[in-house]
């Protein structure tokens, strides 16, 4: 399922599942092709709702001072269509400046679900005015306390709450692990753009001896990561593949995890996934996961600091800290970022709204 949808499709397909076993009566609608195949495949209630391409660009953006109209049409008689709601989630930017308001209106409790990185797409967007005085007729949730500053910094109005995103812990092996071995295995997750921080880490190991590097993940700027790992590593000592067959294997492969976010990376679930594997991990204060962790659990470093984060990697190669890092990783991925926790706490949520 992951090598067809991505990360908030996941996400939110789990979400639905997971209410649904807690009693909710739960629809989607929604554009995505691969989501709504998921949806129908496990039997659960959808609508395929075709309404135009959301302004997060600049000809959407302005082109879409004369299609909301319609597209606002659509979207009011596809909610009178469903009956009576008490609550919907809102993950597009069309909905939510289109159907906010009306929900509202309607008392229908509003939730707007954040899990992007904040970027120019916002920052700049021409809506941004109008977002700002609808969230307060909104609940939105982030992925983390990261992300809550953020909104607040760019003028959120109304509630904000934060959920961290929940893995399926029965993905992966949680089976202890011997120790690190020689060379030390560094594997890297991530899109190759320049807010991921790829080449801060090539250049964190470039130096360093007896390690092996493995990026997986493609980008924009794939053939400057791979132009820089020429020039910086020996042939022998790194690897850059688009994907992988099975990523629970990954991660059983290597000997410590590098997230070397530079910019703000709303979550991470990357780190998680690793942790409940039982790979010590390593993120940087950008990733939105590292306010759910302490240096006990995970060593968080600077974004952009290179000297930081070779500290931190020959800090890994030490064998009392990988140990305590790898065993109390699991622990700290069941009790923080298992499926069923970011269940409970949305149906926390929803309960709060019928109180």
């Amino acid at each position: 399922m992951e090598s067809r949808l991505g990360g908030a499709e996941v996400q939110t397909l789990s979400l639905m599942k997971g209410l649904i076993e807690k009693g909710h009566d739960v629809s989607f609608l929604g554009s995505c092709p691969t989501l709504l195949e998921q949806v129908r495949s496990e039997k659960m209630k959808s609508e395929k709702l075709l309404i135009g391409k959301p302004p997060v660009t600049k000809w959407n953006a302005v082109s879409f001072l004369w299609r909301k109209k319609k597209m606002q049409y659509q979207l009011i008689k596809a909610m009178e269509k469903q009956g009576e709601i008490d609550a919907i989630f809102m993950l597009s930017l069309t909905e939510k400046l289109l159907l906010t308001q009306w929900c509202a209106d309607h008392g229908i409790k509003v939730i707007w679900v954040e899990h992007d990185r904040v970027g120019r797409w916002l920052t700049k967007n021409p809506w941004l005015p109008q977002l700002r005085e609808l969230s307060v007729l909104a609940t939105t949730v982030v992925v983390s306390s990261l992300s809550i500053s953020l909104y607040r910094s760019i003028g959120w109005r109304g509630k904000i709450v934060a959920i961290p995103n929940g893995i399926d812990l029965a993905k992966f092996d949680s089976s202890p692990i011997s120790g690190p071995s020689s060379p030390l295995r560094i594997g890297c997750i991530v899109r190759l753009t320049h807010d991921k921080g790829v080449d801060v880490l090539i250049h964190a190991v470039k130096d360093l001896p007896n390690i092996h590097l493995t990026i997986i993940g493609t980008g924009r700027e794939e053939s400057a990561v791979q132009s820089l790992l020429k020039k910086n590593l020996q042939a022998t000592s790194y690897k850059l593949q688009a994907t992988h067959e099975n990523i629970a294997d990954f991660y059983r492969s290597i000997d410590v995890l590098v997230l070397p976010s530079r910019e703000h990376d709303p979550f991470g679930l990357v780190v998680a996934e690793a942790m409940a594997s039982g790979v010590p991990t390593i993120c940087t204060d950008a990733c939105g996961i590292a306010s759910y962790l302490n240096s006990a659990e995970s060593i968080i470093v600077s974004a952009g600091n290179v000297k930081k984060l070779r500290d931190a990697i020959l800090q890994i190669q030490q064998h009392d800290q990988w140990t305590h890092l790898s065993s109390l990783g699991p622990i700290v991925a069941k009790n923080r970022f298992s499926l069923s926790a970011m269940v409970e706490r949305y149906d926390a949520l929803l309960c709060g709204f019928a109180n």
